[in-house]
């Protein structure tokens, strides 16, 4: 059985933080947090600002605290301080990462952090998230979206495959999954689904959160 790769969810923090933590029996069977819209995500895309950030001075823990004036939380990293190290106090930028909960906290494990500087950005991030309130919610255990009709032809998505597969393999210690999205040209929707079919097919792998490495 293959370990599938959860797509990144945009939500606002209220929504993680309000939501109702729904653990996992191990890898075959991620945990979730169960918004109260009755989404399931298992990783998140917020975009908000950092209002706090922590480094240990070994470099072996970091954490941000984000708010996105709905709430706020915390993003952590464990034995390195990539990729909060990037990032600084009074920075809004757009963050993916995987949800986890420890004493009752819910946190995100981040796997890329980019800084926003167009305002644009932020407006479309609402209208997203508005739209999706206004949208049915598609069936489904874990709250994965249907298959989107407007999706790529298959020779379209062989093309897309090979240029994504090209582009990590460009890449000696793997690349990471923003390189990715700035470098290879195509819908965000479209290269999640291809990476998430070359990890699940085991061609790649992700020897850190957020970068993608070919075996």
């Amino acid at each position: 059985m293959v370990i599938q790769r959860q797509t990144a969810k945009k939500v606002r923090i209220l929504e993680i933080t309000k939501g109702q933590w729904l653990k996992g029996e191990g890898a075959m069977d991620p945990s979730f947090v169960k918004t109260p819209s009755g989404e399931m995500v298992s990783r998140a895309r917020i975009m908000a600002n950092i209002v706090g950030k922590f480094v240990a001075e070994d470099g072996m823990f970091a954490s941000v605290t984000l708010d996105d004036s709905t709430d706020t939380i915390r993003a952590k990293t464990f034995k390195t301080a990539k990729p909060i190290d990037q990032a600084e106090v009074g920075d809004r930028v757009d963050l993916i990462g995987k949800v986890r909960e420890w004493n009752d906290e819910l946190y995100i494990i981040p796997e890329s952090i980019v800084k926003i500087t167009d305002p644009n950005l932020e407006l479309l991030r609402r209208a997203e998230i508005l739209a999706r309130f206004k949208s049915p919610q598609p069936a489904g255990g874990n709250g994965e979206a249907k298959a989107d009709a407007a999706a790529p032809a298959k020779g379209e998505k062989e093309e897309l495959r090979k240029k994504v597969l090209e582009f990590i393999e460009s890449g000696k210690d793997g690349v990471a999954f923003t390189d990715i999205m700035q470098n290879v040209k195509a819908a965000e929707e479209e290269l999640e689904a291809v990476i998430n079919e070359l990890l699940s097919e085991g061609i790649c792998y992700e020897p850190t959160p957020g970068k993608i490495r070919k075996i």
